[in-house]
């Protein structure tokens, strides 16, 4: 009785450890978590449908063009079209003269 509720309770935290993730948006590409590696759009799809979650939140880095928002949106909603919660977090530096692409 007892392995069985600590077992209940072990599946449920991973159930939910994943339940949420970060998209990084940069300045050219995307990175999802605390991953190094980074993705295309199609890249980032991909992963999408491969990782479970109910909860998104875009960290987009100032420099992050627009085109590369609505394309991180549109992976979401591609690979998991259930998902309702996006939230937004702006990231990186304010100054235009660190942007790469400008």
């Amino acid at each position: 009785m007892r392995f069985t509720l600590l077992l209940l309770l072990v599946i449920s935290f991973y159930s939910n450890a994943s339940d949420e993730i970060t998209i990084h948006i940069g300045e050219t590409s995307y990175s999802i978590n605390d991953s190094d590696k980074m993705l295309t759009n199609t890249e980032l799809e991909i992963e999408l449908s491969k990782i479970e979650f109910s909860s998104v939140t875009l960290d987009i880095d100032y420099c992050a063009e627009p085109s590369l928002i609505a394309e991180a949106y549109s992976a979401i909603a591609n690979s998991k079209p259930s998902v309702s919660n996006i939230q937004l977090k702006a990231g990186g530096s304010s100054e235009e003269t660190k942007c790469k692409n400008v």
